[in-house]
């Protein structure tokens, strides 16, 4: 008797057999004759329908050469102004090494590959489209890699420093505190999403902000004496550009403290890096509905339940609606209870309403 082929069975004979029937051309390449990648010498190529392609995505590549004696750190840009050029740096094991779509450069797309090689052999540099429709002229440049200049600056407490941050690097600004201070440090830029990053003298990591109005990043910090590293790069690793480093003595606003007797709205004004407690004491049990709202910050709100001198946590939330508002609604026995009105990031400011119902 013979047997029926499953559907599931018909179903991969067409799909193998449609697979064979798709138009791939498998890509070739020769160690020994390919085309080689040699320092700011320029390699001029075009990815064209007849190009071989990468069996994953269909698109279209090239393989060039590259050689190295080791010990070494290698970077290969490719541009483009005809397709959206993406490169990808392998060992001659067949580890991928560095891979990248976007990066900085003279033409419409450009992708960047760095790594250390830290062994004598011959490395491939693959150069293809982000998808199979991506053809065009191309230019592939191995340029000698030279990590950006280290930038170590003292800065005077209160002071400013105006400095231009180098792709890839970090700079060092280091202010010295004398006394127990309170200081508030802000790094601003017109040309990249600043961080702040904050160690003491022993290397130590004490805070970091990346998030003050906008892509500005401000900290507030509590130091004892000591010589203290500000640490300003971008978020990106390819970020560059001006920038401004502000450091000064702060005087923290006092705490606002609010006690809610009554259902009604209540409006304040949020201060960097600080928090506002409104307490809400219920003589019986009730549904208590909070909505804190602020056209100037990510408004986050936060519920505790205090007793015996303790604040216990009961909730969050900050993405009510469709906006940047909070909303809590619990359902709470007689006692003590405190609201937390803050802002996502630390350095959220600006005006808020908050809203009490039961």
């Amino acid at each position: 008797m013979t047997r029926r082929p499953t559907l599931l069975a018909l179903l991969a004979t067409v799909l193998s057999v449609a697979w064979a029937q798709l138009p791939l051309t498998p890509p070739t390449y020769l160690l020994s004759s390919g085309t080689e990648l040699v320092v700011d010498v320029p390699v001029r190529g075009e990815l064209t329908a007849a190009s071989g392609q990468n069996f994953k995505d269909g698109s279209r590549l090239d393989v060039l050469v590259l050689r190295s004696a080791g010990d070494e750190t290698v970077e290969v840009r490719v541009e483009s102004d005809d397709f959206d050029t993406y490169a990808t740096l392998v060992a001659p094991d067949g580890t991928i090494l560095d891979a990248n779509d976007e990066a900085a450069g003279g033409a419409f797309y450009a992708s960047r590959v760095r790594a250390y090689l830290p062994s004598a052999g011959t490395y491939l540099v693959v150069v293809s489209g982000f998808g199979p429709d991506d053809l065009g002229a191309y230019t592939a440049t191995r340029v000698a890699y030279a990590p950006p200049p280290k930038v170590v600056v003292d800065i005077d407490l209160p002071g400013r420093y105006e400095g231009f941050l180098n792709e890839e690097a970090a700079d060092m600004l280091w202010v010295t505190v004398e006394a127990p201070t309170t200081v508030r440090a802000t790094l601003r830029s017109f040309d990249f999403d600043a961080v702040l990053e904050v160690y003491d003298d022993n290397g130590f990591y004490l805070d970091a902000n990346d998030d003050f109005d906008g892509t500005d990043s401000q900290l507030v910090l509590d130091l004892e004496p000591g010589r203290y590293e500000f640490l300003a790069k971008g978020y990106w690793e390819a970020a560059s550009g001006a920038y401004t480093f502000e450091v000064e003595v702060y005087e923290r606003p006092e705490p606002v403290v609010v006690d809610v007797m009554a259902p009604g709205t209540f409006e304040g004004y949020l201060e960097p890096q600080m928090i506002d407690m409104y307490r809400v004491t219920l003589s019986a049990p009730a549904t208590v509905t909070v909505d804190l709202r602020s056209l100037d910050f990510d408004a986050m709100l936060e519920a505790y339940e205090e007793a015996d001198g303790t604040a216990y946590y009961l909730d969050g939330n900050d993405d009510f609606g469709e906006g940047t508002d909070s909303r809590l609604v619990l359902a709470l026995p007689a006692g003590t209870y405190l609201f937390d009105a803050a802002g996502f990031w630390d350095g959220a400011s600006g005006r808020y309403t908050i809203d009490f119902a039961w």
